[in-house]
């Protein structure tokens, strides 16, 4: 190889950095949803994009929890909770910047997970700067206290910002005078993913998108309970409805 030929993959590989980490700054929106195959293998229902990216950001919060839990107990939680906050927020960032616009109601979806994952990490740090200060026993109650407090709050705020008393789904299947609605994930409405029997309204055929009613339950997710809209704009072919294979 001669010096010439060393600088130029020296250059080549210069350029790659830079382009990876332009990509990892300000990162572009993706053409086509993510793959997630891992993720599709957690579950076994119908489900469609959005309620897969759904289950996705559930699995890698968790994941993070978890490595902060573990963290916290070693030596240099100082250090290495605000590293592993570092990778996760910019993972965060990213997944939502480039897949964003395949989700329903992205915003709410983007506000929900960096205030949990902000509260997360400011827990998780304030009790490693406790431990190294070696405080009595009644402040780490009051730590908690204060915690759980600001989960509480971050709820109501978010509740009263985005959340809503209706969600979206596809009509499945008509029966006598009962309608099965496959209603999607919804995080303002604070709905699970399923298949509700909902009573029939007018103008309700199979393959139709309709707006329904949930109704709110005490420290559960809400549930659908009547169908309060067929939208007009919709087909059975809709990007919404469940799909047996993603991409």
């Amino acid at each position: 190889m001669t010096f010439e030929d060393f600088l130029y993959r020296v250059g080549e590989g210069v350029e790659g950095v830079w382009k990876a980490l332009k990509e990892l700054i300000n990162p572009r929106p993706a053409e086509r949803p993510p793959g997630m195959r891992l993720t599709a293998k957690l579950t076994r229902k119908r489900v469609t994009v959005h309620e897969l990216m759904s289950l996705h950001l559930q699995v890698v919060f968790l994941l993070y929890l978890a490595v902060n839990f573990a963290e916290v107990m070693l030596p240099h939680s100082r250090v290495t909770v605000p590293c592993t906050a570092v990778v996760y927020f910019t993972y965060l960032r990213r997944f939502l910047r480039r897949y964003g616009a395949f989700m329903l109601d992205y915003e709410a979806y983007r506000v929900f997970y960096y205030g949990v994952s902000a509260i997360a990490f400011a827990a998780f740090m304030g009790y490693a700067v406790m431990r190294r200060m070696r405080l009595g026993v009644y402040y780490y109650y009051a730590y908690v206290g204060a915690i759980a407090v600001a989960v509480l709050l971050f709820r109501w705020w978010f509740r009263e910002r985005h959340g809503r008393d209706y969600a979206y789904g596809v009509v499945e299947d008509v029966k006598e005078d009962l309608a099965r609605v496959f209603v999607h994930d919804d995080i303002a409405a604070n709905v699970k993913p399923g298949l509700y029997w909902l009573p029939l309204t007018k103008g309700v055929e199979s393959g139709r998108i309709v707006k329904v009613l949930v109704e709110e339950r005490p420290l559960r997710s809400a549930v659908p309970v009547r169908i309060l809209e067929v939208l007009e704009h919709q087909s059975s072919n809709t990007d919404t409805e469940p799909k047996d294979e993603i991409e």
